[in-house]
């Protein structure tokens, strides 16, 4: 994986951080974990109808 190296002030990292939305949020924490790569895999069959999305009563077995 390709790596950038970013010589910005931790205060401007935060501030940046805290002016994102929820969903800003959640996409930098799948890209900050191992678990990114395979969301990433995921969503992309998903996104090219690989897979099927799972209904609520299937996600709660209803």
């Amino acid at each position: 994986m390709p790596e950038i190296l970013l010589d910005i002030p931790i205060i401007n990292l935060a501030k940046m951080i805290n002016n994102m939305n929820k969903q800003e949020i959640e996409t930098l924490y799948m890209f900050l974990t191992e678990e990114g790569l395979e969301l990433l895999e995921r969503n992309k069959d998903l996104q090219l109808k690989n897979v099927k999305y799972l209904t609520e009563e299937e996600v709660f077995d209803i």
